[in-house]
């Protein structure tokens, strides 16, 4: 039994965290085959309290003819922040679903084609409307990853696993967003690690220049009679309502305007 705990990142203040955080372990299927994921609340003096629990059959991943080890991307790139990070490239999973599967052994007639029995599949009718960046792989890789997404195989996806808690196991108490990626040992290594660090906020500061004022409603009259309006400017950002600023007050505006030549100064991230 392998246990990881992290509760010295904990998130404080939030029902919504997002830890953006990558765990590897080394097991053995089927001896260990469970993942067990549990959500805690942190407490400080008391012991910390399950919030809720889900369990992932690695074995039944291992085993599925739909190769839900690594989900299969979108693109083949070598580089990038989105590299290949399978430890079998494209066209060696080909050949083994293809053999796993009865099908015809796949033949490489050139870069751009690949036959399949009595199908020839080219690289053209796959990138018609694309547009290719600096970080693809070579032409084959990529069409034999276009052909396995044709065999409906296990995407590239983040996955959402309601969390149960043992004390009440038919409520559900919240959502876990994650993915998990299963590299057999006899393969060889994976890929770099895919990074999903959340991104720290960089410190920013808006200026807003209040100058002038036209057309506002008067709503008040004069001890002569006239219509007029005492006039100020308040303003404040959304996230940061408790910083509200406002303007000095031009009083007794005749028809409408306002002068202020007033600078609004906000601090966020």
């Amino acid at each position: 039994k392998t246990t990881i705990d992290n509760r010295d990142e904990r998130i404080p203040n939030t029902t919504n965290p997002v830890f953006g955080k990558m765990f590897e372990l080394k097991t053995i299927i089927p001896t260990a085959k469970d993942l067990i994921i549990r959500v805690k609340d942190w407490d400080l003096l008391t012991s910390d309290d399950v919030i809720g629990q889900t369990t992932i059959d690695l074995e039944n991943r291992f085993l599925s003819k739909y190769r839900a080890t690594c989900g299969l991307p979108l693109q083949y790139n070598v580089t990038g922040p989105n590299q290949w990070r399978d430890s079998v490239r494209p066209r060696k999973i080909l050949y083994d679903v293809c053999k796993r599967n009865n099908l015809p052994v796949p033949e490489l007639l050139d870069e751009q084609t690949i036959k399949i029995g009595d199908y020839l599949f080219h690289l053209e009718d796959f990138e018609q409307e694309k547009h290719l960046t600096i970080h693809v792989g070579d032409d084959e890789e990529r069409l034999a990853l276009y052909i396995l997404h044709k065999l409906r195989l296990c995407p590239e996806h983040v996955e959402t696993r309601p969390l149960f808690n043992p004390i009440q196991p038919l409520i559900e108490q919240g959502r876990l967003e994650l993915f998990i990626d299963i590299f057999p040992r006899s393969q060889g290594s994976p890929g770099p690690v895919f990074t999903i660090t959340p991104r720290k906020p960089k410190p920013y500061i808006l200026r807003c220049i209040i100058w002038n004022t036209s057309d506002v409603i008067l709503q008040e009259t004069s001890i002569t009679g006239e219509q007029m309006s005492d006039i100020y400017v308040k303003g404040w950002m959304g996230g940061i309502e408790e910083e509200v600023q406002k303007t000095d007050v031009h009083y007794r505006s005749m028809d409408g305007e306002g002068n202020f030549n007033w600078r609004f100064v906000y601090e966020f991230s």
